[in-house]
């Protein structure tokens, strides 16, 4: 049995396992170190603590793409997601340093921008080449290619160190996109083994949630 199958069977997850995961954050926090540069603060109220769901921030996404990537909503979204992703970590002041610099910050939006239509594995590789960390990176693509469907195998997943590993990837950081792929492939194996009605996103997320329980 593959770490992956290991996980599905003792995890068990559902779509709405996926879709409900919840994380806790700082708004006034990131409102504070958000560039100026930017003109625009994400729509966070001044609480100190707030949590956010995946299927909040694939709202923001959905917005994303009604607007027709409109910078605004992809300030916003950009807000959502990484508030997401790094939660109460320290990543929150790595990724503030990341958009402080001009840059890299239109770099990412000019990358967003051309995601539309754009294969999992090919978004990943063009948000990565703008020096976005592998995890955000992962996640904006995700987000952005909307909630998935029963059986989808094409759209983006979340990747981090311990769920590349469960996944059998080598490296535990700064994956090609061909890695990415190949982590993709391996998630879309175990679940077509498992139950090949699941959603992709179900199956990242029990490798993460397995992860955390053997801690």
């Amino acid at each position: 049995m593959t770490q992956i199958a290991e996980a599905l069977e003792t995890v068990k997850p559902t779509a709405q396992d996926a879709l409900g995961d919840s994380v806790t954050f700082s708004p006034i926090r990131w409102k504070t170190g958000w560039p100026h540069h930017l003109r625009r603060v994400p729509p966070f109220r001044d609480d100190a603590t707030a949590s956010i769901t995946r299927s909040e921030v694939f709202a923001f996404g959905e917005d994303v793409r009604e607007s027709g990537f409109a910078r605004e909503q992809i300030i916003d979204f950009l807000g959502a997601c990484f508030a997401y992703v790094a939660g109460q970590s320290n990543q929150v002041m790595q990724m503030q340093a990341f958009l402080r610099n001009k840059g890299k910050a239109s770099q990412l939006l000019a990358a967003v921008r051309k995601l539309d239509g754009v294969g999992a594995a090919d978004a990943y590789g063009a948000l990565v080449a703008t020096g976005l960390p592998p995890k955000f990176a992962s996640a904006v693509a995700y987000f952005l290619a909307g909630e998935q469907e029963s059986g989808e195998a094409s759209k983006p997943v979340i990747i981090c160190s311990n769920r590349a590993r469960l996944a059998g990837l080598s490296s535990d950081a700064d994956w090609t996109a061909e890695e990415y792929g190949e982590y993709l492939a391996a998630l879309a194996l175990a679940r077509d083994a498992y139950d090949s009605s699941l959603q992709l996103d179900a199956v990242e997320w029990a490798l993460r949630e397995f992860a955390r329980r053997s801690e």
